[in-house]
């Protein structure tokens, strides 16, 4: 039986870590808002060289924060082949007209023009400590819409079904919980969702390709509720599923019994490998939020899942990164999923996601030129786990976590 659940239930506990914190509030908002070179701490505090700063160049028109990338040279074989397309590549296909959203849903300040307001380039550089319980609570309510909307993509997810009329009921279930879907128009992205099929890593445009049986594929679901993001991702396989629980030989994550048998030696083996990818990258994540909690170096996450990678023989994405959310969909603290030197000191009211992206293969990827898909340039299987989380007084709380 995969350990999902003893994931689940490990990520309630909280370590006994409190560190008391008093800053100056903002007197427009309920956080404090203090520059990432106050919070960088000193080399032995964390054992690493000073936090870096970011600058507004640190993100881009992703739905995750981009970083540096790897070059790696052999990611094809001697027939120019990329070594791990062991499936018919994923193409671009025709996509439905943007979905609209009506005038009585709030929406955030970039869904008019595309273009998020100059002030959140401000937010490249400070970190938000979120310090009223109402803001807290906000920050809950637009999490658990997200995951429940999540929950709801991936058990859409069956052979034939297409990325689009998901995406299509992911947009419907939004607005009617009064939400604005967070995708839609940032920076211009034409969905309410991403779709990420194979070897697509992140920002998968949900299109009208039917899913086949199979295909690997992360959902990423954000939402704007209460002025505030809520933000998750999870990955499922489909057709992996059956109703007859004597024949199963396990459940994934949400608890869905394994397909047992299979018409060809080919697709056991690649369901085999898809289901070990999935549980690897959701290890992966636990593995991060594991080490959140106060007094904790940012930099310690990143080491934890790229140790757990480097355990099943996989990599970890570099170019994108978890990132802080509240008010502003992408802002500091910049969370790295792989080893790096990013001394940070991670303190009670500081909210973020950690959103692992590992791939079977190398992680040098490419991007499509719709500007938006990215996938691995050796053909290489990717999946990706997101929470968002809030650091406490004593450890951490997820906050997309599902209902118990």
């Amino acid at each position: 039986l995969y350990q999902g659940q003893e994931y689940e239930d490990n990520a309630r506990r909280v370590a006994d870590r409190s560190r008391p914190l008093t800053m100056t509030k903002s007197a427009t908002r309920r956080f404090t808002r203090i520059f990432i070179d106050k919070l960088a701490t000193t080399r032995q505090q964390c054992h690493l060289s000073p936090y870096r700063s970011f600058s507004a160049s640190s993100t881009s028109n992703a739905a995750a924060a981009p970083q540096s990338n790897s070059n790696n040279n052999n990611a094809y074989d001697e027939n120019h082949v990329p070594k791990f397309q062991r499936r018919e590549p994923v193409q671009q296909f025709p996509q439905s007209p943007t979905r609209t959203v009506p005038d009585f849903i709030d929406p955030p300040p970039y869904a008019a023009t595309g273009t998020p307001p100059f002030s959140e380039n401000f937010s490249q550089h400070v970190v938000y400590l979120h310090e009223e319980e109402e803001t807290i609570e906000q920050m809950r309510n637009a999490a658990k819409l997200a995951r429940k909307i999540l929950d709801l993509a991936c058990s859409l997810a069956k052979p034939g079904v297409l990325a689009d009329d998901i995406d299509d009921a992911v947009h419907n279930a939004i607005i009617e919980a009064g939400a604005y879907p967070s995708p839609l128009n940032y920076h211009g992205f034409p969905k309410s969702s991403c779709a990420s099929i194979n070897e697509v890593i992140c920002h998968g445009i949900p299109d009208l390709r039917p899913l086949k049986f199979g295909d690997v594929v992360s959902f990423d679901i954000s939402c704007f509720l209460d002025g505030v993001h809520g933000d998750n991702c999870a990955t499922v396989i489909v057709g992996d599923e059956q109703e007859n629980l004597d024949e199963a030989t396990g459940s994934d994550w949400r608890g869905v019994p394994y397909l047992s048998k299979f018409d060809s030696p080919e697709d056991e083996i690649h369901f085999a490998n898809a289901r070990r990818l999935v549980q690897a990258a959701r290890e992966s994540l636990y593995a991060g939020i594991e080490v959140c909690r106060p007094g904790n170096c940012l930099t310690e996450v990143g080491a934890a899942i790229h140790q757990v990678a480097d355990d099943y023989g996989y990599d970890s994405v570099r170019k994108y990164t978890g990132h802080g959310i509240s008010h502003i969909f992408h802002c500091a603290p910049f969370v790295k999923h792989y080893r790096n030197k990013d001394a940070l000191e991670l303190r009670p009211g500081m909210i973020f996601t950690i959103e692992p992206m590992i791939t079977e293969g190398d992680q040098e990827n490419l991007t499509w030129d719709d500007g938006w898909t990215v996938a691995t340039t050796d053909g290489g299987l990717a999946a990706q786990f997101e929470h968002t989380v809030l650091i406490t007084d004593t450890g951490v709380e997820i906050l997309t976590l599902p209902p118990e």
